[in-house]
């Protein structure tokens, strides 16, 4: 338990210097639609309704646009792969559980 903490205070650390050097990102614009709900008299104004519709193409767009700009940040941090392999080193073992019958 630990060292998990210990990685994660580390991963942190890591993020905060890397953050400290920020590039600059054109982030896809994000549409805003006029919708507004009635909660009992509270008028409620939710201008990105139409993200919820997560089978629509529009959503698919905007998941794909914001997806491109995230890992190509990640992908690019020096250290990504030492992490996972560490991670992957750390929970990478033999798991027993009780029996169950059904």
């Amino acid at each position: 338990m630990k060292k998990l903490l210990f990685i994660s205070v580390s991963l942190m650390f890591f993020m905060m210097i890397s953050c400290q050097q920020q590039p600059k990102f054109t982030y896809p614009v994000t549409a805003k639609v006029d919708q507004t709900d009635d909660y009992f008299g509270t008028k409620v104004a939710d201008p990105y309704r139409w993200l919820e519709d997560d089978n629509s193409a529009e959503t698919a767009e905007w998941v794909k646009a914001q997806n491109s700009i995230t890992f190509g940040y990640l992908e690019q941090i020096p250290y990504r792969q030492k992490i996972q392999d560490r991670l992957t080193k750390i929970w990478d073992y033999p798991k027993v559980t009780s029996p169950y019958k059904e």
